[in-house]
C-alpha cells in the first residue's frame, strides 16, 4: 500500500475532502479504507483519532460503527484504541441504515483531544460498495483465512504466520510462498512486492515450519511456468497476483495467476493433489520442482517423479533428516529435464496439454514408503473428493465451539483460531501396512542417524510406533495444550504420548522441538503440560512413563544443552538458577511451575500405580515444596523478582535495578512481566505483596506504567516484543508475548475480579483484529497458544494454574455458545447482557458459583453455565479467593538444606558436577535440627544400591533414621528425595552405603 500523507497539529476537528460521491447506498453497502497512523513522538497517538466520514447530499453525515462495533466517528476510533499506530488498519463500515441515502462527499476527519501535538498518517483504498456475502455457517472452513497473521514481520508481529493448507495435525504443510529461497518469511502478504506493487508468486511449497524463529526444514517447492523455457530461477519464474485473487482456506489454496494460470491444491495427511489450469496461449506448460538450495534431487520414470529434498534452518542440532516424495502426473510429461537457470537441482516437468493434476505424497522413511503413502491417500480419488475429506475433517475439529450471536469478525476469529490450534503439533509417523490393518513406524528425529542417507532411503532410525513433532513448549504450556484437553481430550491423549515417545528413543522431551532437540527457550514446560492433562482426566496411554520424562527433567543434570533444564547442577541445591546461567529467573520461575505440575501429577499416579507408590508420595513432597522456592528470588528491598548470583546475593542494587529493562534475567520481557510468574501460587504470591490488597495495587501499577520501548537492557537492538507491548497501549502489559497471558486473571486472588473482566475482555474486542488484511494477532501466534487465549477468554474460562484441574473465571463474549468437545459432554454457556463485560453472577447446571474458579471435573460434567452480566462491577466472587497451593496469609516456606556449603566436599559442595565414592560419611549441622527429607544425587560412577541413614544428639550414639534396599537410580546425576519416617532433632548424621558407591550431593532438608 502506498496511499495519501495526512498531517497537522492538533487543535479542534480538521477535514480535509476526499475523492468519491454520488452512490447511492443499496442494503449491504459498506464503506472500506485502510490507515495508517504514525506514531508520534510524544505518544499522544493523535493520529489514531482518524476516519473517513460520509456526507449525504442533504448535507447530514454518517459515521456508523465499524465491523468491530467501536464508533467509526474520528473522536470514536480514537477513544476505543482499536487502530494501531505505525501499522496498515482495516475499516468497515456498514452503511445499510442510510439505504436509498446519496454520498454527496467523503470527508477525512482528525478529532483527537488537546492541542499542539503534531500527528501524521496515511490513508489508502477507499471505496463504497456492496460487502462480500458471508458464509451461512453450513461449511465452518469457509470462515477461516488461512492467511491471518501473515501480514507480519521480523520487527512488528501481527502473527508471523503462514497460509497453511493442510490435514489437521498433519505430516506436511502446503503453503504458497513469495520467497522460495527463505527459511523464515517465505509469505509476506504485505511487502517485497514488485514494481507494480503486487506480489510475486515462487511456488507452492511443502513446508514443516513451526515458527519463522525457529526455521523451516524439508522445504520442496512445485511452480506451474508457462513461459517458453521452464525457468528455474525463483525470481525469474515468479508470476504477479492480488491477494484478491487467492481462495486460502485450511482445505483448499487456490490463485489466479497475472498470466493466466490457474493452481489449485487440496491436502491429504502427507500429501496433496495439485490441479494446474494453462492458458490456450500458454508459450509452454511446465512444472518446477525445487528446493531451497542444492541440497536435493529430483528423477522420473517418464510417468511419475521422484526425488529427496534435506534441508533446514537448524540442520545440524535439531533432527532434521532426509525427506522423499512420489508423485504422479495425469498426463505423460513431454519432457523432463534440469530446469532453466535457478539452482542445479531444479528440473522441470513439460506437457502439452491444458490442465494438469499431480497427485504427490512425502516421506522421511524412503521413496518407496512415500509411493505407499500416495498409494493410501490420493490414489484413485479426484481433487473433488479429495478436498471434501479434508474439508469434512477441518469442520469435525472446528465445529466444537458453535457461539450464536457472534458477529463476522467474531467467527472469523474463533474459527481461524481453532484452525491454528489444530495444526499443531505435527505427525511423524507413516502407515507401513494397510488401510484396513495400519503399522506406524516413523524415522526417529531425537537418535543418531546411521551412516549415509541414499537417494532412495533415510539413514535415521526407522522405528515403530507413533511420534509429534513441532512444538515450542514454553509458549504452548500455558494455553494450548490445555485447550487439547478441554477441546479434544482424546486426540490430546495420543499428541501427549507421541511426545513420550521422544523421551523413550531419545531419553528426553524436545524444549522445542523442530522436529528433534533445539537449545531454545527457558523451561522444560511438557512437564506441566502432560501432567494438566492427566490430572483433568485425559487417558493417558503411558502415564507413568509421561510422569517420568518430567521427572528426568526435574532431577537431571543434563549432559547437552538442548534438553533438560539449565543452571540446575547448582540450581537444584540452591533452590535457584544462579545468574551464571542466562535469563536465570525465567529458568527459575518457569521450574517452579513444572515442579507444581509434576508434584501433583506425582500424588495422582500414587494411588493408581501402589508398586510405586511410596516413591511417588516422596517425589509429591519434594516437588511441592521446591515449587514454593519462588519465594528465594523475591527481593523485599525492590518488591521484584530478580537474580541472585552464585553467592547468594541479588544480581542488582535497589539503585540499579530497573523493572522495565528488557533480557537479562527473564526471557524476551523485563521484570514488570515477571512479577507475576507464580501461576501455580497466586495467594502465595499475594502474601509476597502483602495480601490480596498488595497483588491489586501491584496489578494497577502494571497496567498503569507505559511500555516506552527504549531500555533494551541486554539486548543489542529494540526488539519486535518491545515494540509490540508499546503498541498494546495497556501499561507494561506484553500480550503479545506469552509471559503476560495469564496476568490479567491473577486480578481474581486480589479479591478484584471485575479487573479480570473487563481487561480479558478489551483484549478480545481490541488486540484481535485486522484478520481480513492479513493480521488478527497482537504478536506471535506460535503453535495455537495465542489463538488458544482467545478461544478460553472468549468461552469466560481460562486456565490460570495450569497443573491444576481448574479454571479461572472471566466474562464470556458471546451470549450463547454450544461447545461440543470431540469425545466429551456437550456444554452450553449463556451471558445475559453480553454487552457488558462485569460478571454479576454464575450458575453451573442452576447452582450459584461463588468463586472466581470452577473444576475441570464439574465444569465436565455440567450441561449449561450462566453468566448474569452488568455494565458496572459487582460484588460476585469477592468475598472467596480461589484456590492456590498457600491456603493461608503467610509466605510460603521452601525447603531449606540444613547442611552448610563445603566447596571442598564433593557431596556438600552444592553441585553434581563433582562426586566422590565412599562408603560411609559423617557430618554434623551448627546447629540440631529436624530434617523431614533427604536428597541423594547420584553420579557418573555406580551409584548406591542400599544405605543407612543415621542421626545422633552427641555424635557417640546413633539412632537409624532411614534403611533403604533396592533402590535405583534411572539416569546419572539424579537427584532422589526420600521421607525420614520420624523426624527429630539431631545435631550429628552419618550416611553407610551397603558397598562403596558414587554420590554427587547430599542434603538434608527441612
Amino acid at each position: 500500500m502506498d496511499g495519501t500523507r495526512y498531517s497537522g497539529v492538533v487543535g479542534g476537528r480538521q477535514e480535509v475532502r476526499l475523492p468519491g460521491g454520488g452512490h447511492t447506498v443499496a442494503a449491504g453497502d459498506r464503506l472500506r479504507y485502510k490507515v495508517y497512523p504514525e506514531l508520534d513522538a510524544g505518544l499522544t497517538y493523535a493520529a489514531t483519532y482518524v476516519a473517513v466520514e460520509v456526507v449525504f447530499a442533504d448535507g447530514t453525515r454518517y459515521a456508523g460503527t465499524d465491523q468491530y462495533g467501536k464508533p467509526a466517528d474520528a473522536a470514536g476510533q480514537g477513544t476505543a484504541k482499536i487502530l494501531y499506530a505505525d501499522q496498515w488498519n482495516d475499516v468497515q463500515v456498514d452503511l445499510t441504515a442510510a439505504e436509498g441515502r446519496t454520498i454527496a462527499q467523503l470527508v477525512l476527519v482528525v478529532d483527537a483531544p488537546g492541542e499542539g501535538h503534531a500527528f501524521a498518517g496515511w490513508i489508502d483504498d477507499v471505496e463504497v460498495g456492496p460487502a462480500p456475502a458471508e458464509p451461512d455457517g453450513a461449511d465452518l472452513t469457509a470462515y477461516v483465512d488461512t492467511r491471518r497473521g501473515t501480514n507480519a514481520s521480523s520487527d512488528f508481529s501481527r502473527g508471523n504466520t503462514l497460509p497453511i493448507t493442510a490435514w489437521p495435525n498433519g505430516f506436511n504443510f502446503v503453503t504458497p510462498v513469495t520467497d522460495a529461497s527463505t527459511y523464515r518469511w517465505p509469505y509476506e502478504y504485505h511487502r517485497a512486492n514488485n514494481a507494480d506493487n503486487r506480489p510475486e508468486l515462487q511456488g507452492l511449497t511443502f513446508s514443516h515450519q513451526p515458527s519463522p524463529w525457529m526455521g523451516d526444514r524439508d522445504q520442496l517447492t512445485i511452480m506451474p511456468v508457462a513461459a517458453a523455457a521452464p525457468l528455474g530461477d525463483p525470481k525469474e519464474r515468479a508470476v504477479a497476483f492480488s491477494h484478491d485473487d487467492e481462495l486460502a482456506r485450511p482445505d483448499l489454496y487456490s490463485v489466479a495467476l497475472a498470466n493466466g494460470v490457474r493452481a489449485e491444491l487440496t491436502p491429504t495427511d502427507h500429501g496433496a493433489i495439485f490441479r494446474f489450469t494453462f492458458p490456450a496461449d500458454a508459450a509452454g506448460r511446465h512444472l518446477v520442482f525445487d528446493t531451497i538450495d542444492e541440497n536435493g534431487g529430483f528423477a522420473s520414470d517418464g510417468t511419475a517423479v521422484t526425488g529427496w529434498v534435506e534441508n533446514g534452518s537448524q540442520r545440524s542440532e535439531s533432527g532434521v533428516t532426509r525427506m522423499y516424495c512420489y508423485g504422479e502426473f495425469s498426463s505423460t510429461p513431454t519432457g523432463f529435464g534440469p530446469a532453466s537457470g535457478g539452482r542445479g537441482n531444479a528440473r522441470a516437468a513439460s506437457f502439452d496439454v491444458p490442465e494438469v493434476t499431480l497427485r504427490i505424497a512425502t516421506s522421511f522413511i524412503s521413496v518407496d514408503q512415500a509411493r505407499h503413502n500416495l498409494a493410501l491417500e490420493l490414489a484413485g480419488r479426484s481433487f473433488e473428493e479429495i478436498q471434501a475429506a479434508a474439508n469434512a475433517i477441518w469442520n469435525e475439529r472446528l465445529q466444537v465451539i458453535r457461539p450464536e450471536g457472534a458477529t463476522p469478525p467474531q467467527l472469523r476469529t474463533v474459527y481461524g483460531n481453532l484452525y491454528r490450534l489444530n495444526l499443531y503439533p505435527n505427525s511423524h509417523f507413516e502407515n507401513t501396512g494397510t488401510a484396513s490393518e495400519p503399522e506406524y513406524h516413523y524415522a526417529s528425529p531425537v537418535q543418531p542417524v546411521e551412516g549415509e542417507a541414499t537417494e532412495l532411503a533415510t539413514n535415521a532410525v526407522v522405528r515403530p510406533g507413533k511420534m509429534y513433532v513441532n512444538n515450542g513448549f514454553w509458549d504452548t504450556y500455558r494455553t494450548a495444550w490445555p485447550a487439547y484437553v478441554f477441546f479434544y481430550p482424546e486426540l490430546a491423549a495420543e499428541l501427549v504420548d507421541g511426545f513420550v515417545q521422544q523421551y523413550r528413543d531419545g531419553g528426553w522431551i524436545a524444549r522445542w522441538s523442530s522436529p528433534g532437540y533445539a537449545d531454545c527457550m527457558t523451561g522444560t514446560s511438557s512437564d506441566v503440560s502432560f501432567a494438566d492433562a492427566y490430572l483433568k482426566g485425559v487417558t493417558l496411554p503411558d502415564p507413568l512413563a509421561t510422569y517420568d520424562a518430567g521427572l528426568r527433567n526435574a532431577t537431571v543434570a543434563p549432559e547437552a544443552t538442548e534438553v533438560g533444564r539449565k543452571g540446575v547442577e547448582t540450581g537444584f541445591f540452591a533452590g535457584y538458577v544462579s545468574t551464571d546461567t542466562e535469563e536465570s529467573v525465567s529458568w527459575s520461575l518457569e521450574a517452579y511451575l513444572n515442579d507444581f505440575g509434576l508434584a501433583q501429577m506425582a500424588l495422582r499416579l500414587a494411588e493408581e500405580f501402589p508398586e510405586r507408590r511410596e516413591q511417588l508420595l516422596e517425589e509429591a513432597e519434594y516437588l511441592r515444596r521446591r515449587s514454593l522456592n519462588y519465594v528465594l528470588l523475591f527481593d523485599d528491598a525492590v518488591n521484584f523478582f530478580q537474580g541472585r548470583r552464585p553467592d547468594g546475593s541479588f544480581a542488582k542494587t535497589p539503585a540499579e535495578f530497573d523493572p522495565e529493562e528488557w533480557g537479562g534475567d527473564f526471557t524476551e520481557t523485563d521484570g514488570w512481566n515477571f512479577a507475576f510468574h507464580v501461576a501455580h501460587d497466586p495467594r502465595g504470591l499475594a502474601n509476597l505483596y502483602g495480601g490480596p490488597r498488595g497483588l491489586e495495587e501491584k496489578l494497577d501499577g502494571f497496567f498503569a506504567t507505559p511500555e516506552l520501548a527504549v531500555k533494551k537492557g541486554t539486548y543489542s537492538i529494540v526488539i519486535h516484543e518491545m515494540v509490540e507491548a508499546q503498541a498494546v497501549r495497556m501499561g507494561q502489559f506484553g500480550f503479545s508475548n506469552q509471559p503476560a497471558h495469564h496476568i490479567a486473571w491473577m486480578y481474581n486472588y486480589a479479591g478484584t475480579p471485575y479487573k479480570t473482566q473487563a481487561i480479558a475482555r478489551e483484549v478480545l474486542d481490541r488486540l484481535y483484529v485486522g484478520e481480513q488484511i492479513g493480521q488478527g494477532y497482537p504478536g506471535d501466534e506460535d503453535n495455537g497458544e495465542m489463538s488458544a487465549w482467545y478461544l478460553f477468554a472468549a468461552l469466560g474460562l481460562y486456565p490460570l494454574r495450569v497443573g491444576a484441574p481448574e479454571y479461572a473465571i472471566g466474562s464470556p463474549l458471546f451470549p450463547r455458545v454450544l461447545v461440543s468437545p470431540l469425545g466429551g459432554r456437550p456444554l452450553t454457556i449463556t451471558a445475559a447482557g453480553v454487552e457488558n463485560p462485569y460478571v454479576h453472577d454464575v450458575r453451573v447446571d442452576g447452582k450459584q458459583l461463588p468463586v472466581a474458579s470452577i473444576t475441570h471435573a464439574d465444569l465436565t460434567a455440567a450441561t449449561r453455565l450462566d453468566f448474569t452480566l452488568g455494565a458496572e462491577p459487582s460484588d460476585w466472587a469477592t468475598l472467596e479467593l480461589p484456590p492456590a497451593l498457600t491456603t493461608d496469609d503467610q509466605v510460603a516456606t521452601p525447603l531449606v538444606d540444613l547442611i552448610p556449603v563445603d566447596p571442598g566436599s564433593p557431596l556438600f559442595d552444592d553441585t553434581s558436577a563433582t562426586e566422590a565414592v565412599f562408603e560411609s560419611v559423617t557430618w554434623s549441622l551448627p546447629a540440631p535440627a529436624s530434617p523431614t527429607l533427604y536428597t541423594l544425587t547420584s553420579g557418573v560412577g555406580e551409584p548406591p544400591a542400599g544405605w543407612q541413614l543415621e542421626a545422633s544428639t552427641d555424635g557417640t550414639t546413633w539412632t537409624v533414621l532411614d534403611t533403604r534396599t533396592d533402590e535405583s537410580f534411572r539416569w546419572p546425576r539424579q537427584t532422589r528425595p526420600f521421607k525420614i519416617p520420624t523426624p527429630r532433632e539431631y545435631q550429628h548424621f552419618r550416611l553407610t552405603l551397603a558397598t562403596p558407591a558414587a554420590l554427587a550431593q547430599l542434603e538434608l532438608l527441612a
